[in-house]
């Protein structure tokens, strides 16, 4: 080869790595803009822990009256019929209008919820607040995934998709500590901030790539895909191929029979449909609810608000970990690996309740609760909490992606609010340990359920992925092609030192 021509390799290597890291910044940023939703409704859902005492105390915030425990469960589960309203709306905003769009007026809800709780001058004002938030709270776990999934390219697809509950773990955890040191009205000041902020950011972002390609768009398309890949030409050629092994059904509005019109996208709902159970099977929301009587059952010194602190701080630590390790170990052994993890750590809890808690015992042995109730938390913090989301963006084929998305979080939020309001029956019935080894029995079932039904969809693009679950012939596709491109971005930085 000629200088000449090994000069013209280098810069051209230069180049494509220059474009790949403005590729990287420019998805890192939408992917924790368009996340902030996640904060938003994180904030919302530890707005009740914080507040309680101040809204049962004898001078309440809200009302001249202390409000009772059951007005308090209301306030934590009602937000879960707003979800389940908002389920009708969000999945045919984001079809129809767009992905960018229909995120953008998820703010909406949310500040209208802040600002009816600082106006609010009885109970039914807050009622109606908590609703109107739980439509928010639907929206943001609608569109986030989905906006994620259509932008990130398919290494990083797995890292992005957590950050929604990345996000809402932080949002939960802001809520805590705010609440514990400011009052309620600067409470609602500091969290209606945050749905202001996303949408003055938001809206300078370019829409995704995917919807201007299934709605016929294709210029649109290839400049949306070109910002997202960071100026990068021969990438952007390359995922555009990829577009087109997907049907552009553009003139065709999604129906409910779409959901199940093929293979694919039929077994595509039963996983969604499995892994939104499976959350709540896992009995995390009323086993948070009741974390403080818990400690306080172990004989530990802990206040209310240092108990609510500490679950907060341990979900966000090890949903971190979840970001760094989904697309390296994959989402299936995640997932399976938290649901037996949690099998064991609620087994052990109802055991400790049925033998041991009426009984004396060395004090190291009353620390039990606490260790399977944190086990219980991380493992749901680092798999089952963030992984079924990941994965529910990457099964639906694009035209039916955003209905699909909706009536999973209908169906989650039914699912939430029955879990929540079932659970003191249960409780009475079944006793706490029964409880706990209804929840461990779940858990177990869907990890086996999972273990045989659920294809590994790490690493590979979304037309194989849609194949997969399809049955059909993958003998031309390279398993090892992600691998590749991986090395060869690697390997990159190794001809600019080089060259340097």
């Amino acid at each position: 080869r000629s200088p000449t021509a090994d000069g013209e390799m280098v810069d051209d290597d230069l180049k494509t790595a220059a474009c790949r890291r403005t590729a990287k910044i420019r998805q890192y940023v939408a992917a924790i803009l368009v996340s902030l939703l996640g904060f938003c409704l994180g904030t919302s859902l530890g707005w009740v822990s914080p507040m309680q005492p101040l809204l049962t105390s004898p001078h309440p915030p809200v009302g001249t009256q202390p409000m009772s425990e059951g007005t308090i469960a209301w306030l934590g589960s009602i937000n879960f019929i707003g979800s389940a309203i908002g389920t009708f709306f969000w999945g045919i905003a984001a079809d129809r209008m767009g992905r960018k769009t229909a995120a953008s007026l998820v703010a909406i809800p949310f500040i209208a919820s802040w600002t009816l709780i600082l106006a609010a001058q009885n109970t039914t004002w807050l009622i109606i607040a908590r609703i109107v938030a739980g439509i928010g709270n639907s929206g943001a776990t609608v569109n986030v995934p989905i906006f994620i999934s259509e932008i990130a390219q398919d290494d990083l697809r797995g890292f992005f998709g957590s950050f929604l509950i990345l996000f809402i773990n932080i949002g939960v955890l802001f809520s805590y500590v705010i609440g514990t040191y400011l009052k309620y009205n600067w409470l609602a000041i500091c969290c209606m901030t945050v749905p202001v902020i996303f949408v003055l950011t938001f809206i300078w972002l370019p829409e995704t790539p995917m919807f201007y390609w299934k709605n016929g768009q294709t210029n649109k398309a290839e400049q949306s895909l070109l910002w997202y890949r960071g100026g990068d030409e021969n990438e952007t050629e390359k995922v555009l191929s990829k577009y087109k092994t997907i049907s552009r059904n553009q003139y065709k509005k999604p129906s409910l029979k779409s959901l199940v019109a093929t293979t694919g996208t039929t077994k595509a709902l039963i996983i969604g449909i499995a892994l939104m159970t499976s959350v709540q099977g896992s009995g995390i929301f009323p086993i948070l609810n009741f974390a403080v009587s818990i400690f306080d059952m172990c004989g530990t010194s802990l206040t209310a608000y240092q108990s609510a602190i500490i679950m907060g701080t341990v979900q966000f630590i090890f949903t971190c970990f979840c970001s760094v390790l989904v697309d390296r170990l994959g989402r299936k052994v995640l997932l399976v690996g938290s649901l037996m993890t949690m099998t064991v750590s609620l087994l052990v809890l109802g055991s400790y309740l049925f033998f041991l808690a009426n009984q004396s015992m060395n004090p190291i042995l009353r620390g039990i609760p606490i260790v399977s109730l944190s086990l219980h938390v991380i493992a749901f913090a680092v798999g089952v909490g963030p992984v079924p989301f990941i994965i529910m963006a990457e099964i639906f084929p694009p035209e039916i992606r955003g209905l699909a998305m909706s009536q999973l979080q209908l169906i989650t939020g039914i699912l939430a609010f029955t879990t929540v309001k079932l659970f003191p029956i249960m409780k009475k019935f079944l006793k706490p340990q029964g409880c706990f080894w209804f929840y461990s029995f779940c858990c177990l079932v869907f990890s086996i359920f999972f273990s045989f039904y659920l294809p590994e969809t790490k690493g590979k693009p979304q037309n194989v992925i849609l194949k997969l679950l399809n049955k059909e012939d993958l003998t031309n596709y390279d398993t090892n092609e992600v691998t590749k491109n991986i090395k060869e971005k690697q390997s990159l930085p190794l001809v600019q030192k080089d060259n340097v």
